[in-house]
């Protein structure tokens, strides 16, 4: 039998899609890209923010369709959404054999098996404690993995769905995920990305409330062939001064760190339940800059969060101006059903200011970042090669600084090491020419 995974959101999700591939095949059930072949179909979805549900449940709706035609075809539903929905997906979508949850993902084959045998269920068991290094996966790249080592939020940020849909911290043990670096070593990849909600909060739930990102960083260092270490995502107050100079001294670790702002007000920051003001993040920032040479840092930004003033708003570009970030995602605010913010803040800053400060962020980091750029030009940089940037033999790769780079190039060049000189920059993306292969190490 065939199955077909639909992967919406984060590298978490991905990183859980992979899980669930390894798993089914290991069982005796084929992989295909084909949902049309496909006899189980399965949905790991994004709850946060309503676009990604949307899409969601129009893919459920496509599914269902499908049924239609093939009536034995299975369609379950898991991730974030799920959870949050729970029973109501069943109820409102007479199609879906079965909803599962985002920390029973390793109990895939029993879920499968289930459905096949008939049954319609929901099942949001925690198995967490089943997930270990030797788990078989199926990864994207050959190149580069993906290595979830912590689960859960505890922050309770008041616009966020994510405690509620992830649940309570959990860090794996460090043995455990050493043991699956180790295991990508030993098959030649040459970067990890370690992954979490926090990621920096690694290890706090162990006893002594400690972050033990930096050690863990340290000790999958020791591997010949993993060359590059990355981490994802960050707190602001979770960065500790051991994690900046790991960073700073462990050459494998990449210079990059990702560091969610979500507004420049310190009004609007209290209201948000973040756990800094806007002077303690800009001094992060600084300080990180100041330790680590040639760092590139990125944000997460919401424009027109309830109660928002202009004021407010000048604070959030005031500190987008001091910070130059290497990158921002922005996103209007929508309230999330289950929030703190959805119960009880109100929806007050009309859609045309929410749209109207979000494109203004945008040409202010587009400025910035062509600023940041023009460094840049006439310069060699060292990148691996990720895969195909377009149409024909156009590739791209990404610097230690996580700086984007597109070039021409050839297929059988992914995963390797190349020396690129930049002669084109933009907003976006730096464009070059390879002038030198290195095929082991930088």
């Amino acid at each position: 039998m065939k199955f077909y995974i639909r992967t919406f959101g984060c590298q978490m999700n991905i990183n859980e899609s992979e899980i669930m591939a390894g798993l089914l095949k290991e069982e005796g059930f084929e992989w295909t890209e084909n949902p049309k072949e496909a006899d189980i179909i399965l949905i790991n979805s994004c709850s946060v923010r309503e676009k990604a549900e949307n899409k969601m449940f129009g893919a459920i709706g496509g599914y269902g369709k499908l049924k239609e035609e093939k009536k034995n075809l299975i369609l379950g539903v898991g991730g974030c959404s799920a959870e949050k929905e729970r029973e109501h997906i069943l109820d409102r979508f007479k199609k879906v054999d079965f909803v599962f949850g985002t920390r029973n993902v390793v109990d895939i084959t029993n879920l499968v098996k289930r459905a096949l045998e008939g049954e319609r269920f929901a099942d949001f068991s925690d198995k967490l404690n089943d997930v270990s290094f030797d788990i078989p996966k199926i990864p994207s790249s050959k190149h580069h993995a993906w290595i979830t080592i912590i689960y859960g939020c505890n922050k309770y940020c008041t616009y966020c769905i994510v405690p509620y849909t992830r649940g309570f911290e959990k860090s794996r043990p460090m043995e455990d995920i050493i043991k699956e670096v180790e295991s990508y070593a030993k098959k030649g990849y040459k970067e990890i990305t370690l992954l979490g909600q926090n990621v920096d909060s690694y290890g706090k739930d162990y006893g002594d409330k400690k972050s033990k990102l930096d050690l863990l960083i340290q000790k999958a260092a020791e591997f010949d062939s993993i060359k590059r270490i990355w981490f994802l995502t960050s707190y602001p107050t979770d960065i500790t001064d051991s994690l900046i100079q790991t960073v700073a001294n462990e050459e494998k670790a990449a210079n990059y760190f990702h560091l969610p702002a979500q507004s420049g007000s310190n009004k609007i920051l209290k209201t948000m339940n973040r756990k800094y003001t806007k002077e303690e993040f800009i001094e992060l920032v600084n300080k990180i800059k100041k330790e680590v040479v040639n760092v590139t840092i990125s944000s997460d930004f919401i424009t027109g969060f309830p109660s928002e003033t202009d004021e407010d708003f000048e604070e959030t570009v005031d500190l987008i101006k001091k910070c130059r970030f290497e990158r921002i995602n922005i996103a209007e605010y929508s309230p999330r059903e289950g929030t703190i913010a959805y119960k009880y803040q109100n929806d007050d800053v009309p859609k045309h200011i929410k749209n109207k400060r979000l494109q203004y962020l945008m040409e202010l980091q587009k400025r910035i970042n062509l600023e940041e750029n023009e460094k840049y030009l006439e310069q060699e940089v060292v990148i691996i090669q990720e895969g195909k940037a377009g149409k024909n033999s156009t590739y791209m790769g990404r610097t230690m600084n996580n700086k984007l780079i597109i070039f021409e190039s050839k297929e059988d060049l992914n995963g390797e090491f190349l020396k690129v000189k930049i002669n084109k920059i933009t907003p976006g993306p730096l464009y070059g020419e390879v002038v030198k292969t290195i095929y082991t190490s930088v």
